[in-house]
């Protein structure tokens, strides 16, 4: 058999499983709409999979499938309200045109503690139900961040860089952004992006503040700062297989899901340490904007995410307030207790 034969035959077993209809309410195939190998995947696979399997000892069983390889990640969520997988986790971004509240949560300077107590978490599980055909279980890694990243020098105007004639690598996270900046936008996988650096397709990206963890410090030469946004990742799960879970079930899930949310901030903000040493020793070089030219280019990313939301969702007033405090930066209790446990 040659390895193109065999490779075909495994995806195909793989797929198989997922949708083979071994006990609905006792095991849960799982999709990552990244890359296995990313940061965020590892991460949900570390601080969520592994510890909900061990505390449900056998009652239920997340079945991790797979990634990229598995189904196409703008394609993964309408696998998941079809029945075809049970769970996935993934950025709002890459199905942002049937959810579009993610972009609530990219602008959003509270975490998920706080929406859990503020009913901004209960509004979107109710718009995750409705327009997804999903069950919003986690808003996970909820404060890594992001930034741009360039293969080559940008012009730079006011103080800010111009991107004007440059293509860049974009999701619905980044898009409204750089097109804001003037670049042209791309569409591509995330596993592509270095690939298309190298080929010249595309002039940069925006990535989280993990880039080494697929790889493309090999392409990076340099890096805007401020990061901005926070992450939109979040476990769902088909609304018609929460519903076959038992009371004890779910509440199980619900318990690992809020110390998930904790637990994979502190997961991530150590590989993004990690990350930040081996993105120097890569070579790359920071541009960094400051002052009012620092807080005009936070003012276009945030402002063209909160225009993009206002145009698409009839919720957006709604979830403004309860997600987004114009006096406070930073992640309220979510910041906090994660500089104590670092402290500690």
């Amino acid at each position: 058999m040659s390895k193109t034969t065999l490779k075909v035959a495994i995806a195909a077993a793989t797929v198989a499983l997922a949708l083979s209809p071994a006990s609905a309410k006792d095991t849960l195939n799982a999709v990552t709409a990244l890359q296995t190998n990313n940061a965020m995947s590892q991460s949900f696979l570390t601080t969520f999979v592994a510890p909900l399997n061990k505390k449900a000892a056998g009652k239920i069983t997340i079945n991790y499938v797979g990634g990229q390889e598995v189904v196409p990640p703008r394609k993964a969520a309408n696998a998941v309200k079809r029945g075809q997988f049970d769970m996935l986790h993934s950025p709002t971004a890459y199905y942002i045109g049937t959810v579009p509240e993610g972009y609530a949560m990219l602008a959003s300077n509270k975490g998920p503690r706080v929406l859990r107590k503020n009913g901004g978490f209960k509004l979107l599980q109710d718009i995750y139900a409705k327009k997804a055909g999903a069950y919003l279980l986690a808003w996970g890694e909820s404060m890594t961040s992001y930034h741009m990243y360039l293969a080559k020098m940008p012009k730079m105007k006011n103080g800010i860089p111009d991107l004007t004639g440059m293509k860049m690598r974009a999701t619905g996270t980044y898009r409204p952004l750089f097109r804001a900046l003037g670049a042209t936008t791309v569409n591509i996988k995330s596993s592509e992006v270095i690939n298309a650096i190298q080929r010249g397709t595309v002039d940069g990206f925006g990535f989280t503040d993990q880039p080494s963890s697929v790889g493309m410090q090999s392409v990076i030469k340099y890096r805007v700062l401020p990061n901005f946004y926070a992450t939109n990742t979040v476990i769902t799960i088909n609304l018609d297989a929460w519903k076959a879970l038992s009371a004890d079930q779910k509440k199980m899930m619900q318990q690992v899901a809020v110390e998930y949310e904790t637990n994979s901030v502190v997961w991530s903000e150590n590989v993004r340490h990690q990350d930040e040493k081996i993105l120097k020793a890569a070579g790359a070089k920071d541009i960094v904007l400051k002052g009012d030219a620092a807080k005009r280019y936070l003012e276009i990313a945030h402002g063209e995410i909160w225009k993009e939301l206002a145009k698409r969702s009839d919720d957006a007033e709604k979830l403004r307030p309860l997600m987004y405090d114009p006096g406070n930066p930073e992640f309220q209790v979510d910041q906090k207790e994660l500089r104590a446990r670092h402290r500690n």
